[in-house]
């Protein structure tokens, strides 16, 4: 295993007493040994920083930040990647997860395949378990590349088991959102436009789903519905609209012809010009059918 590349796995923690050491413990557990671990506090008032600050006298390659005040999402998670840091690679750790040994060094396999000068991230695949970490499902694979359209509407990936490499990393200091609280989906939709995206589907982590969270990756079959429906028909697409409207507006101009145009309509708020292409648009925006002739009834009925 060549480990010449260096991994900066970057941790915004608030508050994690609970499960943060499993977390730290499965990062410095890792198969891959040239990694360095930033982790940024923002403002924790429970037992967080005494933990952290006992990691960090006891491993030198665990680096630890304390902020005086609580910035917020996604404000604190931006601090990390607005860090100058010196590595190759940079991942991002939820506090509440698990890594599998070998997540590190399977990404530097498959990041090292890339070209270094294009802005590339990398997601995998992950294990869905409950507050215990019992697993109860696997992520949904990915078979095709990864394309503009499909992050619109859809997270192709998770930030947890995401990499980016330098470039990557430059064009998102470059390119934050100027109104809306993005984070992992506002990187799909900039890498998928301006980079690459690589998908490895093997699980690299156990995604730690509390019973309070209100996901579709957690929910029964009636709860998923329920779900459905309050999104669809409650309003739940704003977010949607606001966040291609900043999108468009930091990126527009640097997008391909077709892309931009893409971007363009489905940001645009005016119904009778842009209600044909919506409803009609030629490719899938979805991946589960259901939603996806769900999506094209909200373009229909001026929703979205």
């Amino acid at each position: 295993m060549d480990t010449a590349k260096k991994v900066a796995v970057l941790l915004a923690a608030y508050n994690g007493e609970h499960y943060i050491e499993q977390q730290i413990d499965s990062i410095l557990s890792q198969t891959y040994p040239n990694f360095e671990l930033y982790i940024w506090d923002d403002g924790s008032s429970d037992s967080t920083r005494k933990i952290l600050s006992q990691y960090a006298g006891k491993h030198s390659n665990l680096h630890l930040e304390l902020s005086d005040v609580n910035l917020g999402y996604p404000a604190s998670f931006y601090a990390l990647t607005d860090m100058e840091i010196n590595a190759d690679y940079f991942m991002f750790s939820d506090q509440d997860d698990v890594w599998c040994p070998e997540k590190i060094e399977r990404m530097v396999e498959l990041m090292d395949r890339a070209d270094l000068s294009i802005p590339t991230a990398y997601f995998s695949g992950y294990y869905i378990c409950d507050e215990n970490l019992n697993v109860r499902s696997e992520s949904a694979p990915q078979h095709k590349p990864i394309k503009l359209h499909n992050t619109l509407f859809e997270v192709c990936g998770l930030e947890f088991t995401m990499a980016i490499n330098k470039a990557a990393k430059e064009l998102l200091f470059h390119n934050k959102p100027q109104w809306v609280k993005a984070r992992g989906t506002w990187m799909c939709m900039l890498y998928s436009a301006l980079g690459v995206i690589l998908y490895d589907n093997r699980p690299s982590a156990f995604y730690r789903r509390h019973s309070s969270a209100v996901t579709s990756s957690n929910m029964g079959f009636f709860g998923l519905w329920k779900w459905r429906i309050k999104t669809f028909f409650g309003g739940g697409f704003e977010d949607y609209k606001l966040k291609l409207q900043d999108f468009y507006s930091v990126v527009g101009d640097r997008l391909p012809g077709k892309e931009r145009k893409m971007v363009y309509r489905f940001s645009d708020p005016h119904y009778l010009k842009n209600v044909i292409y919506k409803v009609f648009y030629p490719k899938r925006l979805r991946r589960r059918l259901f939603d996806e002739l769900m999506l094209r009834f909200t373009f229909l009925i001026g929703k979205l």
